[in-house]
């Protein structure tokens, strides 16, 4: 069989159509949502969220995240002081789904323990939001599970 300029411009265009449609098929198969819902809302008060992670810059002590693979449990040491209140999100960059967000309000002891055998294995940002003393504080680190 002899190789023209025909047969070669068919079977490019049937190549590159295929390769297209494939492309389009493997992105149909992930998440594509935004990491969060309302950005505008947040977008329009991040100089609160600057002036939170500025104040955490003002403490003497730093907050402290270990994980105890043993007991399955993931330890928050807060800086010292009483009434701590706030939010502790845990978000997993896999999928919304999986975040966790947990609301506390401790009075003496600066430790607050979450349970880690219910969450996914892999890599979480901890994202702490609390007031302590009339200042509001933020804080994030990334853990492995």
């Amino acid at each position: 069989m002899k190789f023209n300029w025909p047969v070669a411009l068919v079977l490019f265009f049937v190549l590159f159509i295929g390769t297209l449609v494939f492309i389009l098929i493997k992105s149909r198969q992930y998440d594509h949502s935004l990491v969060i819902d309302d950005y505008y809302n947040q977008d329009i008060h991040y100089q609160e969220h600057y002036d939170k992670v500025k104040n955490m810059t003002n403490l003497t002590e730093n907050v402290k995240i270990s994980h105890d693979n043993a007991n399955h449990e993931l330890s928050i040491i807060f800086p010292s002081g009483n009434d701590k209140h706030g939010d502790i999100i845990l978000y997993n960059p896999l999928s919304k789904h999986l975040d966790k967000k947990y609301s506390f309000d401790i009075q003496g002891d600066s430790i607050y323990k979450i349970p880690t055998d219910n969450l996914k294995t892999g890599r979480w940002k901890i994202k702490l939001d609390w007031k302590q003393n009339s200042q509001n504080y933020y804080f994030e680190e990334e853990i492995v599970l």
